[in-house]
């Protein structure tokens, strides 16, 4: 009897851990081998198009926002962004389970212009912000924005892409830092208190059975 407890006990404890959870590698950029590169992809990421790289906070004096590290999708002082370039990471993600996709968002601030950061799923457009410039000259002085957008996965995978768009690309290009993607707390998984209940209906009837098939065999 108690092998056979412990059993379900393993069951039920391995039902009510989180399987839906996605994390996204190296969101804040800090794994970086170089503070201030134009050729560098970033760790744990896929460049897109033109070739960027990490920035840290001390070269602009940038207002920081989650560590000394972030991500510049025009890059600074090399070729300019074309619209479509920025970058990618694949995580893994449970199919009907909405996730929350978090970041933080600023922009060079160098000119009169407006930008976009354009937030990819799968190859399908989730939301667009718009990066303004403020009307005052402060090139890369101004405060990262969180922003924070919903998505319902629909396979195993997702693969999520920040790429950049705008009449005069390379003036106001987005800054991006702090990424994190996981399930949100109202996912559309089952409740613990469902699953117990269900496993526990099992457990009783199977206990029910090995006792039945306990009497048929001493009556035999």
């Amino acid at each position: 009897m108690k092998k056979y407890t412990l059993l379900w006990g393993a069951v039920i404890l391995a039902a009510l851990l989180p399987v839906s959870n996605a994390g996204v590698l190296n969101g804040g950029f800090e794994l970086t081998n170089n503070g201030y590169s134009e050729t560098l992809t970033p760790v744990d990421w896929t460049n897109v198009g033109h070739i960027d790289g990490v920035i840290a906070y001390s070269v602009f004096g940038t207002p920081a926002y989650d560590g000394s590290y972030y991500y510049d999708l025009g890059g600074y002082g090399g070729a300019l962004p074309a619209s479509g370039d920025g970058i990618e990471q694949t995580v893994t993600t449970a199919i009907g389970t909405q996730y929350t996709l978090t970041f933080g968002l600023s922009g060079e601030n160098a000119a009169n212009s407006t930008e976009s950061l354009n937030v990819l799923i799968n190859g399908s457009l989730v939301q667009s912000f718009s990066v303004v410039y403020n009307g005052a000259y402060n090139s890369f002085q101004d405060p990262f924005v969180t922003q924070t957008l919903n998505y319902t996965a629909t396979s195993t995978s997702s693969t999520i892409l920040f790429t950049v768009t705008g009449a005069s690309l390379g003036s106001n290009d987005p800054l991006i830092d702090g990424i994190s993607f996981n399930a949100s707390t109202n996912a559309t998984t089952p409740e613990p208190a469902t699953w117990l209940t269900g496993l526990l209906g099992l457990g009783v009837a199977a206990l029910r059975y090995r006792k039945s098939g306990r009497k048929a065999t001493v009556g035999c």
